[in-house]
């Protein structure tokens, strides 16, 4: 199986290529100029497996929640290729790679986005990697609450509200910008290997906040 996956949920993007059982990954932290920063990743991921895209059979999108706009590069990004290639879009939610980067166990896990606005995208999963929590938009002092004892937290939003998270008995993993773009694709992978994917026409992003008024929304 040949896949690329893309990860435009947070400021940083990254692209990742799965050929039989190898991978290849880029990821780069982008202030703006993502749809300028992906094609060169592309190659780059491609070139190292020897790859093109004309060998795709499919394509894999974190599909939110994440920064509106960056998922809409992304999710842009994802679907014209696979219209290009007339190959199967597969499309994972945005936290679920981060949690499988940062691993499961010894504690439960916090993943966070940073959402704005003091909120952020969240999700739990416990130490044998069964989720708790489903994606959500909640101040963090509101995730917080419901947790007690050690745990840990990965993604930007661990990184902006440290301070938060280690008061509540928490420690933010070492890595935890990563968006976990490896195993993005590895997980679209196995997801496509059972049934799964869908045409592009039929992606619809995870949308977690209602868009603001005024035309600036965020999922």
């Amino acid at each position: 199986m040949r896949l690329i996956a893309f990860d435009t949920a947070g400021p940083v993007i990254g692209v990742a290529a799965l050929v039989g059982t190898r991978t290849a990954a880029r990821s780069l932290r982008v202030a703006r100029g993502t749809e300028g920063v992906l094609p060169e990743l592309v190659v780059a991921v491609l070139d190292e497996l020897g790859a093109t895209i004309a060998d795709l059979d499919g394509v894999v999108v974190a599909g939110g929640p994440g920064a509106f706009t960056g998922l809409r590069v992304g999710i842009s990004a994802a679907t014209a290729l696979a219209t290009a290639r007339s190959v199967p879009v597969v499309v994972v939610d945005s936290l679920l790679p981060r949690a499988l980067a940062a691993g499961f166990g010894p504690t439960p896990l916090l993943v966070w986005l940073d959402a704005r606005k003091g909120r952020v995208y969240t999700s739990g999963w416990a130490v044998d990697g069964t989720r708790t929590s489903e994606p959500a938009d909640v101040a963090p002092d509101e995730v917080l609450a419901g947790w007690t004892g050690p745990f840990r937290a990965t993604g930007e939003g661990a990184l902006v509200y440290r301070a938060a998270i280690e008061r509540a008995g928490g420690v933010v993993v070492g890595g935890a910008a990563d968006p976990g773009v490896s195993e993005l694709v590895r997980e679209g992978g196995r997801r496509l290997a059972a049934g799964g994917g869908c045409d592009a026409a039929e992606v619809v992003p995870l949308y977690v906040r209602e868009p603001d008024v005024g035309g600036t929304a965020a999922v």
